[in-house]
C-alpha cells in the first residue's frame, strides 16, 4: 500500500511559498465573483497542478463550466519558488504601473506611493488604450454595412462568390504566363490561356451611397475613389458605434464629433492599392474612347467605305455599293438618338484628388477629426500597423482618440483582373472552382489565396478619455475591449516571400516584452487566448506557404505543448484577402467581448508539416487574449495583443 500510494515522494514533492499568496488567492477568487461570466480563469498556472488535476478552463457567458485534465505523465514546468499568483493580481498589489508599450520596454513610472504625484496625474501616466468602437464593410452583401456585420464576423459567414463572365473574360485578355520551378531548377513557361485556369472566386464588395446614407455632398463623395470610400464609411460607423456620434440621420450634423473632441481626434488610414481603382479606371475609360468598339454607327459604316474604296483598284465603289451604304448611314442617322452616341473623352476634372491618397483627409474633413492625420501602406499588414501607429499617438499624448481605417477595393471589376492576373502570374491565387475547395485555410489542399474587398474601422482611446465620455456623453457605448501591446517591423528580406527566422525571432521579442510590462506569460497567453493567423491559403509547400513559415515561427516562440493549446482562428476562409483590410483586428474585439469564435472554413485534412495545431471548430469560447500576426509584401511584420475588457 505504501508503494502503491507513494506516500514519501508525494510529501517531499510539496512546494513551499509565502504565506502572502493565500492573499493573493483570496483575491483571485473575489475577483473571479466580481467578474461574472464569461470568465477565464488565470489562477494557479497549470504548470504549477500536480499532475492528474483536474482544473477550471473557462465559464461561457451562459454559465457553463468547461474542464481539463492534467496528464498524468505531466512534469512541473515553472521553477520551484517564483509565485503563485497570476500577474494580474501581482500588479494590483504593487501598483508598479508602466505606460503601454508600443515596441518594447518602457521605462517604470512612480506611483504615488512615492509621494511626487496625485492620483490624476499618476492616471494620465497610466495611459491605458482601450478600444470603444468598431465596424466592418464585409464583402458578399447586397449592402457592405448590414446591420448585424459584426456578429457575422464572429459565426464565420461565407462572403465569396463566383466571379462573372466578363471579369473573366478580361483576365484571359492580360495573356498571363506563369513561370514555374521544377525540381531540376528549369524554369518552365505556362500560359494561362483557358477560362478554368483564371480566377473563379472572389469576395466582392456590394454597392453603398455616402451621400443617402451619411450624407456627404456629392462632389466630394465623387473626389474618392472605392477604397476610400468603404474607409470613410466604416469610420463613420465606428464612431456611431463609439458612442462620439449620434448618426440617426443622413444629414451630416449627426456625424460630426462634438466641438470639444475634434481637436484631440486623430485618423490613420491604411490600404494596400490606394487610388489605383480611380486611376486605372480612368486610363481604361481613354483607351476605351480610343478604339473602334467606342464609335458611333455612322463613324464605322463611313470608315468601312472609305476602306473598301482604298481597296479598290479603281478607287471608286460600283453605284450599288454607294446607294447601299447611303441606306446604311441613314438608318444609322435614324436609330441613334443623342443619348446613345458615345460622347467623346473627356478629362475627369476631380482626377486628381481621387488619386492623391486623401481617405484619412475627408474622413476628418465629415467628422471635424482636428488632431494627428496620416496614412500608412505595409501592404496587408497595413490595419495592424495602423493601430500600432495610432496607439503611438495615445501613448505620446498626441490624442486622447484615434480612428483607425482601412479600405481596398482588390476584387472590383475594374482592379481583379489585373490584380488578380498578378497573384495569379506569382501563382498565389487559387483557381478552383467552388469555395468548398478553394478556401482552404491550414488544410493540405490548399491551393492559393482568394482577393477580397472592404473596409473596416476602430476607436481607440486612452482609458481617461473613455471615463470622462462615460461620464459626460449623451450617447451610450462601452469598452469593447483593451489593447495591450503592438510591435511593428520589416524582415529586409524579400519582396513576397517570409523570413521566419525573423519573425519567430520578433514574436519572441513581442512575448518577452508582454511578460516584461504587463506580467503575461506566453503560457498564459496560450492557455487563454486565441490567435488570429495571417494564413492566406498559399500553396501547401514547406518553402514559399504562409502557413507554413507562420507555424514555424509560433513554434519557435510558444513551443509545441504550448502551441497545441493556443486555439488558432481564421478569418480569410470566409472574407477572402481584402489586401490591406484587417477583419482580422476588429473581429478579435468582437471574439473577446462576445466569448464566441468562428470556425476555420472547410478544414478537413491535415498537413502534417504543419504539425498538431488547435483549429477552431467555432462555437462559445473562454478567452482572455487575442493575439493578432499580420505579414505584408515587402517583408512587413506586425503583431498585436488585445484582452477583454474586464483586463485590469
Amino acid at each position: 500500500m505504501a508503494t502503491t500510494m507513494n506516500l514519501s515522494e508525494r510529501l517531499a514533492s510539496r512546494e513551499m511559498v509565502h504565506p502572502g499568496e493565500l492573499d493573493y488567492a483570496l483575491e483571485t477568487r473575489a475577483r473571479m465573483h466580481r467578474a461574472g461570466a464569461p470568465y477565464s480563469p488565470v489562477y494557479p498556472t497549470v504548470g504549477r497542478l500536480f499532475p492528474g488535476t483536474y482544473y477550471l478552463n473557462g465559464i461561457d457567458a451562459l454559465f457553463r463550466r468547461t474542464y481539463s485534465r492534467v496528464p498524468l505523465d505531466a512534469t512541473f514546468t515553472v521553477a520551484p519558488g517564483s509565485p503563485l499568483a497570476p500577474p494580474i493580481v501581482l500588479r494590483e498589489a504593487k501598483r508598479d504601473s508602466v505606460s503601454q508599450p508600443v515596441t518594447g520596454k518602457l521605462q517604470v513610472l512612480a506611483s504615488t506611493r512615492e509621494g511626487n504625484a496625485d492620483q490624476h496625474t499618476e492616471a494620465r501616466r497610466r495611459i491605458a488604450c482601450v478600444i470603444t468602437g468598431t465596424a466592418a464593410g464585409l464583402p458578399g452583401l447586397e449592402h457592405p454595412f448590414a446591420e448585424h456585420n459584426l456578429e457575422r464576423l464572429t459565426r464565420g459567414d461565407q462572403c465569396i462568390t463566383p466571379v462573372s463572365g466578363s471579369v473573366k473574360a478580361h483576365m484571359l485578355d492580360k495573356n498571363v504566363v506563369q513561370l514555374k520551378k521544377s525540381k531540376n531548377g528549369a524554369i518552365q513557361r505556362v500560359p494561362v490561356d483557358k477560362e478554368s485556369d483564371v480566377i473563379q472566386l472572389a469576395a466582392q464588395l456590394g454597392s453603398f451611397n455616402l451621400t443617402e446614407a451619411y450624407g456627404v455632398p456629392a462632389g466630394l463623395a465623387q473626389t474618392m475613389d472605392v477604397a476610400a470610400q468603404v474607409a470613410v464609411a466604416a469610420g463613420m460607423e465606428a464612431l456611431k458605434n463609439a458612442g462620439l456620434v449620434c448618426g440617426k440621420s443622413n444629414d451630416p450634423k449627426d456625424w460630426m464629433l462634438p466641438e470639444h473632441y475634434r481637436d484631440s481626434t486623430g485618423v490613420v488610414y491604411a490600404s494596400s492599392f490606394p487610388a489605383m481603382d480611380a486611376a486605372v479606371g480612368e486610363v481604361m475609360r481613354f483607351l476605351q474612347s480610343k478604339t473602334v468598339g467606342a464609335a458611333d454607327s455612322t463613324r464605322l459604316v463611313t470608315a468601312l467605305r472609305n476602306r473598301l474604296v482604298r481597296a479598290s483598284p479603281s478607287r471608286e465603289l460600283s453605284d450599288d455599293d454607294e446607294a447601299a451604304f447611303a441606306r446604311l448611314v441613314a438608318r444609322a442617322r435614324e436609330t441613334e438618338s443623342e443619348e446613345t452616341k458615345n460622347k467623346p473623352y473627356e478629362f475627369d476634372r476631380k482626377f486628381l484628388f481621387r488619386v492623391l491618397v486623401l481617405g484619412n483627409a475627408q474622413l476628418a474633413q465629415l467628422a471635424g477629426c482636428r488632431g494627428p492625420n496620416t496614412q500608412t501602406n505595409a501592404a496587408c499588414a497595413g490595419t495592424t500597423q495602423a493601430i500600432a501607429m495610432a496607439q503611438d499617438m495615445l501613448i505620446s499624448g498626441r490624442a486622447q482618440r484615434v480612428v483607425v481605417v482601412a479600405g481596398d477595393n482588390a476584387s472590383g471589376e475594374t482592379l481583379l483582373p489585373w490584380l488578380g492576373s498578378g497573384f495569379r502570374a506569382l501563382g498565389a491565387a487559387t483557381t478552383a472552382a467552388t469555395v468548398e475547395d478553394a478556401a482552404l485555410p491550414f488544410d493540405k489542399r490548399r491551393s492559393g489565396m482568394l482577393l477580397g474587398a472592404g473596409g473596416i474601422g476602430m476607436v481607440l482611446e486612452t482609458e481617461l478619455s473613455m471615463v470622462e465620455r462615460q461620464r459626460l456623453s449623451p450617447y451610450p457605448f462601452q469598452v469593447k475591449a483593451r489593447l495591450l501591446a503592438t510591435q511593428y517591423s520589416n524582415s529586409a528580406y524579400h519582396g513576397a516571400a517570409l523570413d521566419r527566422k525573423h519573425i519567430g525571432s520578433e514574436l519572441i521579442r513581442f512575448l518577452n516584452d508582454i511578460e516584461i510590462v504587463h506580467g503575461i506569460c506566453k503560457a498564459e497567453i496560450a492557455t487563454h487566448g486565441v490567435y488570429f493567423s495571417h494564413e492566406t491559403c498559399t500553396h501547401a509547400t514547406d518553402a514559399s506557404s504562409c502557413s507554413g513559415n507562420e507555424v514555424a515561427s509560433l513554434r519557435t516562440a510558444f513551443g509545441d505543448e504550448l502551441l497545441s493549446k493556443l486555439l488558432i482562428l481564421n478569418t480569410k476562409g470566409f472574407t477572402g484577402h481584402p489586401m490591406g483590410v484587417s477583419f482580422e483586428d476588429v473581429a478579435a474585439v468582437e471574439v473577446l467581448m462576445r466569448q464566441t469564435v468562428p470556425a476555420v472554413p472547410n478544414y478537413q485534412v491535415k498537413d502534417d508539416y504543419l504539425g498538431n495545431l488547435n483549429i477552431s471548430k467555432g462555437g462559445p469560447y473562454a478567452c482572455r487574449y487575442a493575439l493578432r500576426f499580420a505579414a505584408g509584401f515587402g517583408s512587413q511584420v506586425a503583431f498585436a495583443l488585445y484582452a477583454t475588457a474586464q483586463f485590469e
